[in-house]
């Protein structure tokens, strides 16, 4: 059996060798690390509050899945070489405590000579002389100094990108020690502080909004016909409804019968229009009858008459007037009538009001 595969067996965390402080040991291949939370340092098996310049840097080595184990042996390996660079980079930062690896990130290409990207904090004493430009100028020299050294390159990082924060649940506060803050109506549980993985009171059926969990994750919806709204549940516009007002079936109907409900009124109206001009607009014949009738009315020395009077030559005295009896006419064609032999015992007598007979004698 070889050496290597017993050091892997074996937990150098047994026996709780961090103390009893909120430090968590960490078994690696041949010893261990005690790692405190986020801002702390661990000294003398306790933790303590520190000042923190997280980095993302490069190191020459080549990735490795066994990376992501840290009991392998390619683990073992970084965590070496990236401890005992800092500790010489910072051999003259005097508050200087220890260098945490955080993550490590595949490289983004697919040579094995690529740089290999670790996210690091390295942790000074509380109130500590130093800041981020000490530090990285430092980490700077190191790497010019050290050639070729085993770390390539140093960026720095923001707490939030070190903090780890869950994205799907909660917002990163960019400070000095970084909080996760719900996202709106979510809450956090009482065992984790970098996620929200519970809906809160504000998600509730008095806020129009109900709790559900999709891909293992709270969230807080808005009821059906309502839609959120400046992060508030609000009822759907008139012709929408359904989940998230998606459905616009209604607002179709209403469209639909505004237009034919037009299309109708303006069919009244253009039949009422056409029918009262249709009313006092007069046949020109009608008109003519109906203004002689008129012009007779107020000419007559008769009694007025409701309907107009056809113009005839009976009754007047107009030069060349024709009596209609042939017996009458004083023509020059007289001799071709013979004259009226006999005496009437009655004659016609003409008035005004008509024809009637009178005596004679």
């Amino acid at each position: 059996m070889s050496i290597s595969f017993i050091l892997e067996l074996l937990d150098f965390c047994r026996g709780d060798p961090c103390g009893r402080s909120s430090a968590t040991c960490i078994s690696l291949q041949s010893n261990y690390t005690c790692v405190c939370q986020y801002g702390f340092y661990y000294s003398n098996e306790n933790c303590y509050k520190g000042e923190v310049y997280p980095a993302t840097i490069a190191v020459r080595a080549p990735y490795s899945d066994n990376l992501q184990n840290v009991n392998s042996t390619e683990y073992q390996y970084l965590f070496n070489n990236v401890s005992a660079f800092f500790k010489k980079a910072f051999k003259n930062l005097h508050d200087y405590k220890e260098t945490v690896i955080v993550k490590i990130q595949p490289p983004s290409e697919s040579r094995s000579s690529a740089p290999l990207n670790v996210t690091v904090t390295n942790l000074f004493t509380w109130n500590s002389a130093e800041n981020e430009t000490t530090v990285s100028s430092a980490v700077q020299l190191a790497i010019k100094n050290n050639n070729p050294s085993f770390v390539a390159s140093y960026d720095v990082a923001k707490h939030c990108d070190i903090y780890q924060c869950d994205p799907k649940t909660t917002v990163c506060e960019e400070k000095e020690f970084p909080e996760c803050k719900c996202k709106p109506d979510l809450a956090k549980t009482d065992w984790d502080t970098r996620s929200c993985s519970a809906c809160s009171k504000t998600c509730s059926s008095e806020k129009n909004k109900y709790c559900v969990q999709e891909e293992d994750v709270p969230t807080c919806r808005c009821m059906v016909n309502f839609k959120k709204k400046d992060e508030e549940c609000v009822a759907c516009p008139v012709g929408y409804s359904g989940e998230d007002c998606a459905d616009y079936s209604e607002l179709i109907l209403i469209i639909v019968g505004t237009v034919f409900g037009a299309i109708i009124l303006s069919l009244v109206i253009a039949v009422s229009v056409i029918s009262v001009r249709a009313k006092h607009k007069q046949n020109p014949e009608k008109r003519s009858l109906m203004k002689s009738g008129y012009s007779d009315m107020n000419t007559s020395d008769d009694r007025p008459s409701m309907f107009p009077r056809v113009q005839t030559t009976s009754g007047h005295t107009n030069p060349g007037y024709q009596p209609s009896n042939p017996y009458e006419m004083r023509s020059t064609n007289r001799d071709r009538f013979p004259e009226r032999d006999y005496d009437d015992l009655y004659e016609i007598s003409r008035e005004p009001r008509g024809f009637r007979t009178q005596s004679r004698y």
